[in-house]
Order: C-alpha cells, then sequence, then structure tokens
C-alpha cells in the first residue's frame, strides 16, 4: 500500500524523472503533469495527498499553479511543494503568497523533498471552509480529460 498519492507537477523530464523515481522507491503513488493544465485535469478527476510543483508551468492562462489550487476551494487543502529552479528571494516570496506549503530550490537533493513530504504528510490537512468542498473521491461528477 502506497504511503500517499502524490502529483508532480514539472516541466522539466529530468525532474520528473529523479523525483519522481525517488518518491516511488520512498512508498509514494506519483502521477506526472507537465504543465499547468495538466495539473488541474488530473487533480479534477483522482484525489491527491499531495502536489509537488515548479513556481512556473507552461499554462494557457500563465498563472502560478499553486495561485489557481488555492482559489480552488477543494483543492485548499491539499499540501503543495514548490520544487523550483526559480531561487531568488523574490521567488520564495511569490510562493508564500501563493499559500505555498513548502518551498525546495533547484537543484535539490532527492531526500530533502522526501523529507518535506512526509513532514507534511504527517501534518493535520488544511481545514477547508464547511460547505466549500466537493467531496474528492466522487468520480461520477469528476471531468473527462
Amino acid at each position: 500500500m502506497a504511503k500517499g498519492h502524490i502529483l508532480l507537477a514539472h516541466g522539466n523530464r529530468d525532474c520528473q524523472t529523479i523525483y519522481g523515481s525517488v518518491l516511488v522507491y520512498e512508498g509514494f503513488q506519483v502521477d506526472i503533469a507537465e504543465d499547468a493544465d495538466s495539473a488541474i485535469r488530473k487533480l479534477s478527476i483522482k484525489s491527491y495527498d499531495l502536489v509537488v510543483a515548479d513556481l512556473y508551468l507552461e499554462s494557457t492562462d500563465d498563472e502560478c499553479l499553486v495561485r489557481r489550487l488555492r482559489r480552488d476551494s477543494s483543492l485548499t487543502n491539499v499540501p503543495v511543494v514548490v520544487l523550483t529552479g526559480w531561487t531568488t528571494e523574490a521567488h520564495r516570496q511569490i510562493a508564500s503568497d501563493a499559500d505555498a506549503d513548502d518551498f525546495l530550490a533547484l537543484p535539490t537533493r532527492p531526500r530533502d523533498l522526501v523529507d518535506a513530504v512526509v513532514s507534511l504528510l504527517s501534518k493535520p490537512r488544511r481545514q477547508t471552509p464547511p460547505g466549500t468542498a466537493r467531496d474528492r473521491d466522487d468520480r461520477s461528477t469528476a471531468h473527462e480529460i
């Protein structure tokens, strides 16, 4: 049984391979999204325990994926780790302002990502305001990709 279900939303194939493989090795189930739009589609049809995302992903609307997640009432409680090559203090502030739970600058040791994931998954989930969360496991209302 998997330790948790993670969506790795990153446009860099090397990051997908390296960090995705490490998370699988550590016992997590991992799905990959190469851009923000496919990440949103995956999140709309499947329940994830955590999202690992690049700060900037290709998107039809050029909006930060973390901001999009936090605006969706059904996803506000999903922890997000930003894993990015954008490493200035300004980029950290963008991630913080978007309400990311953790920020890891590339290159980062795979162990640091695993530690961040384990730490976030061991904490109680964020609370969603009553009456706003949809049932994330109700696939009868899910949209097709």
